[in-house]
Order: structure tokens, then C-alpha cells, then sequence
């Protein structure tokens, strides 16, 4: 039996050789190259959004340098109003030596006095507390805070109890009146925390 191929048969099975070569050239060679120059595309533009952090970075380097010397700077200020923290009793030693530097440029005679140990403040600092008793005149009294606000270190009356030396009830002619007053006063100041590994005493 001899097989005949009509010219229309002839059409078909050329069309659809052509129709498999379309599909073989699309799915083996087009369609990658689409996908390779889209991810091409995505690679593009992250490199070119970290071109552009890194320009910014370049350009704001001189500033980096700037604010870097400026939070140095800042720390050694605040450091330097602060008591030692490394270690307790010489923090103690300070506070005192700096209350009794006060007392006597304002000619008090300082009493009793009580140091407390550090305690912690916060997780950045510690404070110790000094209580005193003295006996001056309102005059005395004031200079004395206001030396003590007015100090290089960092440090505040925590509580302050005044009264009188002596109540009068009746007023004599001639009578000399006493306008001394008995203080006693709690004094904070700051000192930073230790290192780690090495707590604060108290």
C-alpha cells in the first residue's frame, strides 16, 4: 500500500514542524534569557540602592568624625562632675574633703557626720548620701547651699531639717537674741557604677 501525502497534509505537518521549533526556541532559549535579564534587573537596582548608601556614607564620613569627637568630648565633661566610681571609699573621701572645703570657706564647724555606702541609682550610676549637723547663722546657711549648688561635682541636698538654737517665749528689754540655727542636712552626690565584675559596696 503506497502512502500518499496530499498537499494539505503536506501544510499541516510543515506548520507543525515550525510550531515545534517556535516552542522549542521560546522554551529553551527565550524564556531563560527573560529571566536572566529580569533577575539582571532586581541585581541592578540593589546594587544601585547600595551604590547610593554607600555615596551617603562617603559624603557624611567628615560628619561621622565630627559628632564622634563631640560625644567624646560631652562624656569627658559629664565624667568630670561625676565622684570616682571605681571605688566606694574614695568616692566617700571626695564628697567629704569637697563638704568640708565648703564648710570652713563659709566658716561653719561641721558636727556629726555620717557616710552612707554607694547605693545603685540606676544602671548607669551609684550615689552615696553624707548626713551632717552643724550649727550657723541664717546668713552662713545660704552661702553654704550656694557654694554647695555651685561645686564642679554633681551633688544635691536630699533632706534638710532647720531649727532655732534656743525658742523664746517672752522678749525682755535689752535682751540679746540668738538667730543661730541647728541643721541637719543630707547631701547625694553621683559617682558611676563599676565595672563589670565589680559591684558596688553597700
Amino acid at each position: 500500500m503506497k502512502l500518499e501525502i496530499r498537499r494539505r497534509d503536506r501544510r499541516a505537518l510543515l506548520l507543525l514542524g515550525v510550531s515545534l521549533g517556535l516552542y522549542l526556541v521560546l522554551s529553551e532559549v527565550a524564556l531563560p534569557a527573560y529571566n536572566r535579564l529580569a533577575a539582571g534587573v532586581d541585581i541592578a537596582l540593589d546594587r544601585e540602592d547600595q551604590l547610593r548608601r554607600y555615596r551617603r556614607a562617603v559624603a557624611r564620613k567628615a560628619d561621622y568624625g565630627q559628632l564622634l569627637e563631640e560625644a567624646r568630648r560631652r562624656v569627658e565633661e559629664g565624667e568630670a562632675l561625676l565622684l570616682r566610681g571605681d571605688n566606694p571609699s574614695l568616692a566617700s573621701a571626695e564628697l567629704q574633703a569637697v563638704i568640708e572645703e565648703v564648710a570652713e570657706a563659709t566658716g561653719i564647724e561641721l558636727g556629726q557626720r555620717n557616710m552612707s555606702a554607694a547605693r545603685q541609682k540606676d544602671e548607669f550610676f551609684n550615689e552615696i548620701t553624707m548626713s551632717l549637723g552643724f550649727e550657723c547663722t541664717p546668713g552662713q546657711l545660704v552661702a553654704f547651699l550656694e557654694q554647695l549648688r555651685g561645686s564642679e561635682k554633681l551633688r544635691a541636698a536630699r533632706s534638710i531639717q532647720i531649727a532655732p538654737l534656743s525658742v523664746v517665749d517672752e522678749v525682755s528689754e535689752g535682751m540679746e537674741l540668738l538667730k543661730d540655727v541647728r541643721v541637719n542636712l543630707t547631701v547625694g552626690a553621683v559617682l558611676a557604677s563599676p565595672p563589670a565584675g565589680e559591684p558596688a559596696e553597700g
